[in-house]
């Protein structure tokens, strides 16, 4: 069993489709069902079955995925610990669940203090060093993360809405509004389902935008309404014509956090931690 099967193997399992785990990989597809093919000879097990949209791990697949991670994760440890070793500056994967409207402003800061650095951003946590997230409460912050800022979840209205005028109010009191919300990010669906929730609500969302500029434009355009970080929004509200009110009726906080994906926590892992340490800080 190869290094470049058990990658070749994660990505299926992923993507559960042969086409788009060997897009991934940039290499030929036929490629990547002979590996599938040689795995399960070797192994003795059908590790997927097809299905009508795809592809389905079987038990003995969720069986190899278990250890195909692990051991593709000490290798990249193993490749950081050894760079760090030879004084050489590796590259940084980050995966920005939560934050993405300002992850560029992030890495522009860190590329200025900390010179040239390969950095990369990733969507998914497989394969990245650090997941920058947020969660519901501070007991949902994973062990080990490091807790960098808790800000209020607020309602976005038009300066036309008819509640514009006021400081707060219930998600009850805007049942009948449509709600905008972000498709690209499951971490903030997440939070706002919660929120829903806690107010004794079921999130339905009338419009889905794939951009924090998307939703602005509609909400500036009168289109709903939408739940949105208050740290975020407060800059963009002034300049769009939004206004941010405060929720009555649901628990609205959020609290992000970024959590090293590997044991190893390289030269630069550490600064780039340190580096969102102070920026947070600064947005206190």
């Amino acid at each position: 069993m190869e290094l470049y099967q058990l990658r070749q193997f994660a990505a299926v399992a992923k993507y559960e489709n042969m086409t788009r785990a060997a897009e991934s990989l940039n290499v030929a597809q036929p490629a990547v069902s002979k590996t599938i093919r040689n795995l399960e000879s070797e192994l003795g097990a059908e590790l997927f079955e097809r299905t009508g949209k795809g592809l389905r791990r079987t038990e003995q697949g969720d069986i190899l995925l278990r250890y195909a991670r692990t051991i593709l994760e000490a290798e990249r440890d193993a490749r950081g610990e050894i760079e760090e070793s030879l004084h050489r500056t590796g590259g940084l994967c980050i995966c920005a669940l939560s934050c993405a409207e300002r992850i560029s402003e992030i890495l522009a800061g860190f590329s200025t203090e900390y010179g040239n650095l390969d950095l990369r951003i990733s969507s998914t946590p497989e394969g990245s060093d650090l997941l920058l997230d947020s969660a519901v409460s501070r007991d949902e912050v994973p062990a080990g993360a490091v807790l960098l800022y808790d800000e209020e979840m607020c309602v976005a209205v038009p300066e036309g809405h008819r509640y514009a005028d006021r400081e707060s109010v219930s998600l009850t009191e805007l049942a009948d509004d449509p709600f905008i919300a972000l498709s690209n990010s499951q971490s903030f669906r997440q939070i706002s389902e919660h929120i829903f929730r806690s107010a004794g609500m079921e999130m339905h969302a009338a419009i889905e935008c794939d951009s924090a500029a998307l939703q602005i434009r509609l909400l500036s355009c009168g289109m709903g309404v939408a739940l949105v970080a208050s740290g975020e929004w407060r800059q963009v509200c002034e300049d769009a014509g939004v206004r941010l009110l405060h929720i009555k009726d649901a628990q609205c906080r959020r609290y992000i956090y970024v959590q090293t994906l590997g044991r190893f926590r390289t030269q630069s892992i550490r600064a780039f931690t340190a580096y969102l340490e102070r920026y947070f800080t600064q947005m206190a």
